[in-house]
């Protein structure tokens, strides 16, 4: 049934005198011309004993003459009324008519009591710890946990591997590392990012042969409300997006499916990427580094990765050095392994170091983790020994021996002791106690290696 313009007038005023919150209108003279019995009562008077009257009457300091004069609004602004010590927070607003010429304005109380305003504060106070403990894991998720100084070894293979990676990390150009299974490739990208003038930004790992084909555009790229069936009905927000102003790290990016492979290639081109379900792009800004252990120019002949991502990927290409190539680095690398693993006490003896060392290590850093820890857990007093390696180590340790290799491989293991020790001896400034710790022997032992290889302290030092 509709009403008249009189009775739609008769339901406004009712609505506004019955709100719980204050509200006064004054025409452009400051008059007021209509109060309701909330901002009444602050003011300990009948709303009939207000109209028609000045609101400065009332209040002498009030803002809505200069609301009036300036047709600016002021939001949020505290006032104490006169004779209480009641502070509430108030909007005063400017009224205009169809012209946009100011004919008065409003003011209105955002709570009943004051004790609303601290209930709220106290909510709000509640939601910022809670926010800011979000804050506190999504970062801590999304930071990078090592540097260059975390990839441990003196020898020329990865001394040559940190400096270029130092070089390229100065850079915001895509970078590609090449590398085996095992060899630390992760450890390498977070590296990069440290290194990187994004440090402060976040760093997003991506694992590309774990997430599941179907899943994986809903998972990289987010989607939107209703994208598909089984979506959760307030959208995702993809990795990707989550690597702005940071650094997105794609590993095994061989295994990247075909479909998510063009989408990719736009988003390096654009800038911008669209979530699954939506046609509104979204501006991003991230460094890419991507890694893998496979032949991806095989792939692109087999046509199982596009050619032209493979060029938009690797502008920058770092080969990360197997284990095999770089032998001289062992000794550090199981004396930090044993340190990380609890056994900071405990020494791996010459010999177990020499079966170490002449191994082939297929499985790389990862493989060496694993056989220190097994070791570390079947050691007795203190020391691994060669009884405490897999037997596939021994019986390929006599098997080269055997094979009249033994004496080449000796050499190269002296060679690379040799370096090793100097090269220790100068980080710790000749202090052979720390040298000897930081190698994993004894005093005893460094000082007849010393003699064995002529190690001789330096003038300088």
């Amino acid at each position: 049934m509709d009403i008249s313009e009189k009775e739609r007038k008769g339901l406004l005023e009712l609505a506004m005198s019955s709100l719980p919150t204050g509200l006064f209108i004054c025409d452009r003279d400051g008059i007021i011309r209509f109060i309701n019995d909330a901002y009444a009562h602050y003011l300990h008077l009948r709303p009939e004993d207000a109209l028609g009257r000045p609101i400065t009457d009332f209040i002498a300091d009030s803002g809505i003459p200069s609301v009036i004069a300036s047709g600016e609004a002021e939001l949020g602004a505290w006032r104490q009324f006169p004779g209480s010590e009641t502070t509430l927070l108030v909007n005063r607003i400017p009224l205009r008519d169809e012209r946009g010429q100011v004919i008065g304005a409003l003011s209105m109380t955002l709570f009943d009591t004051p004790e609303q305003v601290k209930a709220l504060l106290r909510r709000v106070e509640v939601l910022d710890r809670k926010v800011n403990a979000y804050a506190r894991r999504i970062k801590s998720v999304l930071t990078a946990n090592y540097t260059v100084d975390s990839i441990l070894g003196v020898s020329p293979a990865i001394a040559a591997f940190k400096s270029y990676l130092l070089r390229y990390a100065r850079t915001d150009s895509p970078v590609l590392i090449l590398g085996a299974t095992g060899t630390g490739k992760e450890l390498a990208a977070s590296a990069i990012h440290t290194a990187s003038r994004r440090q402060d930004g976040p760093f997003v790992s991506i694992n590309c042969a774990a997430i599941p084909k179907e899943l994986f555009e809903s998972e990289v790229f987010g989607y939107v409300p209703g994208a598909f069936s089984g979506a959760h009905k307030d959208g995702k927000v993809g990795q990707i997006e989550l690597a702005d102003q940071g650094t997105l790290f794609l590993d095994e990016v061989g295994d990247l499916p075909l479909h998510a492979q063009v989408k990719l290639l736009r988003v390096l081109e654009e800038k911008k990427l669209s979530r699954l379900g939506s046609s509104q792009p979204r501006a991003v800004d991230f460094r890419l580094v991507a890694a893998t252990n496979r032949d991806l120019k095989s792939m692109i002949a087999a046509g199982a990765f596009r050619e032209d991502l493979y060029y938009r990927i690797n502008p920058m290409i770092l080969h990360l050095p197997p284990l095999n190539e770089r032998v001289e680095d062992i000794p550090l690398l199981v004396r930090d392994m044993l340190n990380r693993l609890g056994g900071e006490g405990v020494e791996c003896t010459d010999s177990a170091l020499d079966v170490l060392m002449r191994y082939g290590w297929p499985g790389n850093i990862r493989e060496l983790r694993n056989v220190i820890t097994r070791a570390l857990s079947l050691c007795q007093n203190g020391r691994i020994t060669v009884a405490d390696l897999p037997p596939e180590l021994r019986h390929q340790a006599v098997a080269a021996d055997s094979g009249g290799t033994g004496s080449r491989l000796q050499s190269v293991v002296h060679t690379s002791e040799a370096q090793t020790i100097l090269t220790a001896l100068h980080e710790q400034k000749w202090n052979v106690a720390r040298t000897a710790r930081t190698l994993g022997v004894s005093r005893a032992t460094l000082y007849e290696k010393m003699r064995k290889f002529g190690i001789r302290r330096s003038r300088d030092f």
